[in-house]
């Protein structure tokens, strides 16, 4: 049956491609002698205005007795086996492959509803049910087609669509083999993540070291602001653009050191980002907390930091449990496009991972708010207090709330705001790659530029927690805190939301779980610094 293109989706998809139409002619059915032809045909349709063309393609015509007919690669939607290249393949090269069924659920993924091989330009106008429908795939709702085993005989359907199974590609022996991430691209990624994390702790002390030359200076301001206090009987409560004055002046703003330190912190982190699209969540975030040497190195030489046997024994175990992490973590697919991003966004157990994120952002903030609130009315009664305040009690400076709960409250909201920022800096690398180098402009709806702006402002909010916390406390303890805390939770995200923990077998799940006790082992030493502070 002739089908004309005038309304079709796949014209409506080539007019977002900057394509138009030259013949008229649906390639599906027609005649031929080849795939070439059948290619031909296809490209006669229409006249391409990027100058991108692609050698690979997810749907592509091939000539199948003798008519042209499209065919799909592994894990794209079909009606029956014959829109699969797989199929055609196993035929034509007589591979005796035994299979029940070509087309079926359990052969669907994530991108198989993401606008995939039945929305490329060209592509037939009769495509399956929910072929750019983009919600979540679940198991009988859509059939897609299965793909040639490991180590089988492979070849690519006219010149350009794999015919291996999902995870694997036809190598140069017309063999399909197993697809890992390069790794070249993974090695770039670890060299990256270990020069970023070296470069950020410089950052951090840098900025301590701010913040103490800063704070030498503040006894001879706070007499002079004594004197005038002493001439004013009526003190007048402060407005909230007061407060924040205050604690704008409490930062070494002017100083060089915290700016260059600042700049440096920056700079680690965005070589982190980067990383991110070399390297796998799971193995950038533990990799990270490797920096803790160089905090062991830096912190006595610019802050007059002491180290003792418990820091060294505590970074040790620290470092012991990142390398078991790393050696069991899970590997995950790279590149992802907005579509398969939104789709394990909403799944449950990243919505549950992000409510719990946020339940424990809530609940440091409060309690910081009022903790630090009851000193202000240990030091001092204030009559003007706020109804909010009137309801907290007084708090020794000896207390334990003060002194363990408040060092490493400071210490976990940042990480709590780092590892939001990395989970979503994660997903814009992946949308900006996609953009610039797949040619495939992945902000053209409200959601990217969403995970943009969260990116944004979570990057800004752990800059601000974590100076917060250097102002106050050892850097010595900050910093790895910070460090574990954050590494456990990237793990824990990249794992839910990246779906990294899906090959784990029992053994895998074992020695996972042993690095993480590690690595809270010296957690539990470097908290012996608390005595100190």
């Amino acid at each position: 049956m002739q089908l004309s293109l005038t309304a079709s989706p796949a014209s409506s998809c080539s007019s977002r491609f900057g394509l138009h139409k030259r013949d008229t002619q649906p390639v599906s059915g027609r005649a031929c002698t080849s795939d070439t032809q059948c290619v031909q045909f296809r490209s006669d349709q229409i006249v391409r205005s990027s100058k991108h063309e692609k050698t690979s393609r997810l749907g592509e015509y091939a000539c199948i007795n003798g008519a042209c007919r499209y065919t799909v690669q592994a894990g794209e939607l079909c009606r029956t086996a014959n829109d699969c290249a797989a199929f055609h393949t196993n035929q034509r090269l007589d591979l005796n492959v035994s299979s029940s069924s070509w087309c079926a659920p359990q052969f669907c993924s994530l991108e198989s509803t993401c606008g995939g091989a039945w929305t490329l330009p060209g592509a037939p106008e009769d495509a399956p049910p929910d072929a750019e429908s983009r919600r979540p795939v679940t198991n009988g709702t859509v059939t897609c087609c299965r793909g040639l085993p490991a180590n089988s005989q492979c070849a690519l359907i006219s010149a350009s669509v794999d015919t291996c199974g999902s995870g694997y590609a036809c190598d140069s022996r017309n063999l399909c083999i197993n697809q890992e991430p390069h790794q070249q691209q993974v090695w770039i990624g670890v060299l990256l993540v270990l020069v970023g994390g070296a470069t950020l702790n410089i950052g951090l002390n840098l900025q301590k070291y701010a913040f103490r030359k800063h704070q030498s200076r503040l006894p001879v301001q706070e007499t002079a602001d004594d004197k005038d206090e002493d001439e004013s009987p009526v003190p007048e409560p402060a407005s909230p653009i007061c407060r924040f004055r205050n604690k704008l002046q409490s930062l070494p703003i002017g100083s060089p050191y915290w700016a260059i330190g600042l700049v440096v912190f920056v700079l680690g982190n965005a070589t982190n980002f980067i990383a991110l699209q070399f390297a796998p969540q799971s193995l950038v975030a533990p990799l990270g907390a490797v920096a803790l040497v160089t905090n062991v190195i830096i912190a006595p030489l610019l802050n007059n930091e002491r180290i003792g046997l418990f820091d060294v024994g505590g970074i040790a175990l620290i470092i012991a449990g990142c390398v078991i992490v790393v050696v069991f973590s899970g590997i995950v697919q790279q590149n992802l496009r907005l579509c398969m991003l939104i789709q394990l966004l909403r799944a449950r157990p990243t919505v549950i991972y992000l409510c719990i994120i946020s339940v424990a952002i809530a609940a440091t903030y409060m309690f910081l708010w009022s903790i630090e609130r009851a000193l202000k009315r240990h030091e001092s009664e204030d009559a003007n207090l706020t109804i909010f305040n009137k309801w907290i009690r007084p708090v020794s400076p000896s207390s334990r709330y003060v002194r363990f709960g408040l060092p490493l409250a400071y210490a976990s909201m940042g990480s709590l705001m780092a590892a939001l920022t990395t989970l979503f800096a994660k997903s814009l690398v992946n949308l900006l790659s996609t953009s610039l180098f797949d040619h495939e402009n992945q902000f053209t709806s409200f959601v990217p530029w969403c995970i943009l702006l969260v990116t944004v402002f979570t990057a800004a909010s752990q800059v601000y927690w974590i100076n917060q916390g250097l102002l106050r406390y050892d850097a010595l303890l900050q910093v790895p805190v910070f460090y574990v805390v954050w590494t456990v939770l990237d793990i824990i995200g990249g794992g839910i939301y990246f779906n990294e923990f899906k090959l784990f077998t029992t053994v895998k799940y074992v020695l996972f779980t042993l690095g993480v006790a590690v690595i809270f082992s010296g957690v539990g030493l470097l908290a012996n610094r608390l005595k100190s502070t």
